[in-house]
């Protein structure tokens, strides 16, 4: 088994043919067909099913393509280590976020990477904590941002930030971030607010059982996007970390206001996996997610405690 056998196997299980391959990799059919067979000899057992349309993959196909994968991507985050270790940092590194956040930072991290390493290419997730954690375990997230993770041994975890939560209204509600509303104050408000699943709503709701409060929830929307709009038509209010709204508030769409008595806050950590070494690539992502984190919170634009 060697590597230009993992690649052919890679690539004819994601194209589903021979013939798509061969004009990919710039081979010869008749060569990826070896490829293959010597593979399937060296196994003993079929790595494809084929038919008149191509080729699928056999279940112990699937599974040798998953780790072929992984090999193939440590291979490469070596070679661009090793390029890197002159001092230009290049590779690929896939990020994960939770969608409040990606709505966030995703977009001041893409520019900093193509304006600093042009030859870094970067992929963002989306998607909540606990599908994260899953593609940290598969290898198929480098870095992740988590919301108050329960402890894996499966991840390296730093602290990033403790945020801070704010009730979110209409532009004619005239909150005010200098004037906070008590928990309690929050059984009149009409809320829109993600699902169960989410840790906002999670953390909501911990505190309004444990303040005895009965919240009016109306309305479920897991976008951040649908939150502000919904809010910015009048439909009621919601919660959320203040930058995902700074800017709608500075335009007057929105205002907002600090909770108290408690306060929800949510603790942001940095995640990797322990099974596998830190690329250069995602090293230097670590560092740009920190100081991004801090410039916003030197400016006010994302309130809490960096940890």
């Amino acid at each position: 088994m060697n590597f230009r056998q993992l690649r052919t196997l890679v690539h004819i299980g994601e194209l589903g043919s021979l013939s798509k391959a061969a004009d990919r990799l710039h081979v010869a059919q008749p060569a990826l067909s070896r490829q293959i067979r010597a593979l399937e000899d060296e196994i003993g057992t079929p790595l494809f099913t084929r038919h008149g349309r191509g080729m699928v993959l056999t279940q112990t196909g699937e599974l040798l393509v998953e780790r072929a994968n992984n090999i193939l991507r440590q291979v490469e985050e070596a070679r661009a280590d090793a390029i890197s270790s002159g001092g230009w940092v290049r590779g690929s590194v896939v990020i994960g976020m939770p969608p409040t956040v990606a709505d966030i930072l995703a977009g001041r991290l893409a520019k900093e990477f193509a304006d600093q390493h042009p030859d870094v290419n970067l992929r963002f997730v989306s998607a909540f904590t606990s599908h994260l954690i899953e593609g940290l375990q598969k290898r198929n997230i480098d870095l992740a941002i988590l919301y108050d993770p329960k402890s894996h041994g499966s991840l390296h975890i730093k602290p990033l930030l403790q945020e801070d939560l704010f009730l979110v209204a209409p532009g004619k509600a005239k909150l005010s971030l200098k004037k906070p509303v008590s928990f309690k104050e929050l059984s009149a408000e009409t809320l829109l607010l993600p699902g169960g699943q989410h840790s906002i709503r999670q953390l909501v709701e911990y505190h309004a059982r444990e303040a005895d409060c009965e919240l009016k929830v109306t309305m479920e929307a897991d976008s951040l996007s649908l939150l502000k709009n919904f809010v910015s038509l009048e439909l009621g209010s919601t919660i959320l970390p203040l930058p995902s709204v700074y800017q709608n508030i500075e335009e007057g769409l929105l205002s907002a206001a600090p909770i108290i008595d408690p306060s929800p806050t949510r603790t942001l950590v940095l995640a990797t996996a322990t099974d596998r070494a830190v690329s250069n690539a995602t090293q230097r992502a670590v560092e740009m997610i920190k100081q991004e984190v801090a410039e916003m919170i030197a400016k006010n634009i994302w309130v809490g405690l960096p940890l």
